[in-house]
């Protein structure tokens, strides 16, 4: 953080840069943006052994930064309702393709899910010892 000051009628007041606003931006819509290259990649690469491997980065990147896997199984759903109205529209062959997206999204994000109850037991077993050692 960069600090700078400026005159104000009564004095000089000390004012920070905050870098972090346009990062909190890019933190609020990179988690969506992460669910459309996922759903782009699996609609344009035609070979399953590039696009699994495209999801499991997409969690790394939601684990490291510690973002909210429930998105993971949110487009899971929609992707099983999208399959759903496929074969209502009579188009059976991408109804399957879109399933195997659904079974992706349900992979990352139950594993995604699984890091994140890991992740809470630690701090739970933390917040735990403090109690016990309060009384």
């Amino acid at each position: 953080m960069d600090a700078y000051y400026s005159w104000r009628g009564e004095g000089y007041v000390v004012k920070v840069k905050n870098k972090r606003s346009s990062l909190e931006v890019i933190d609020k819509v990179l988690p969506y943006v992460l669910v459309v290259i996922r759903v782009a990649s699996a609609r344009f690469i035609e070979s399953e052994l590039i696009v699994f491997p495209i999801y499991i980065a997409s969690l790394i990147v939601y684990v490291w930064r510690r973002y909210d896997a429930q998105i993971f199984v949110g487009a899971a759903i929609f992707s099983l309702l999208t399959c759903a109205m496929l074969l209502i529209g009579g188009c059976e062959k991408t109804a399957d393709r879109a399933a195997v997206w659904v079974y992706y999204f349900l992979v990352v994000g139950i594993i995604g899910l699984f890091v994140d109850y890991l992740r809470g037991g630690e701090n739970d077993k933390e917040e735990n010892s403090r109690v016990r050692s309060a009384f």
